[in-house]
């Protein structure tokens, strides 16, 4: 019997946990290492849909009241490793390694992997609500 493309699995490359296959997101990494997203200084990062229509959304755990809702990309550490955080196509957020592409313009990827760049990054958090 040969297997279906939806019943492949792939690991997350951050624990190696089994994973649904999802050709759009070869490389992506599971939830749980998803939630231990941290900042250059360790400060661990949370990301979501900026509104029910979709859009990305991140901020600082320890700072609930905070969020950016204007960047498309996120450069952040995922286990020390450099990681890119985006919306998945029909909705949630998706994390993976970095890829081989460049990436969008300054304006829309907020850099999180590096600290002379969490000043300006943590600029543009604001007030939620």
């Amino acid at each position: 019997m040969t297997e279906q493309p939806n019943d492949t699995r792939h690991f997350c490359p951050g624990c190696g946990a089994p994973q649904r296959h999802f050709a759009r997101y070869p490389w992506y990494f599971c939830s749980s290492c998803l939630e231990t997203a941290t900042d250059a200084e360790g400060k661990v990062l949370v990301f979501g849909n900026a509104s029910v229509s979709g859009g990305l959304s991140w901020g600082y755990r320890d700072r609930p009241g905070e969020r950016d809702s204007r960047a498309l990309e996120v450069v952040c550490l995922i286990g020390g490793r450099p990681v890119l955080v985006h919306e998945a196509r029909f909705g949630g957020v998706v994390a993976e390694p970095i890829p081989d592409r460049p990436l969008l313009d300054d304006k829309h990827v907020v850099i999180l992997n590096r600290t002379h760049r969490l000043e300006d990054a943590r600029a543009r958090l604001e007030p939620v609500g």
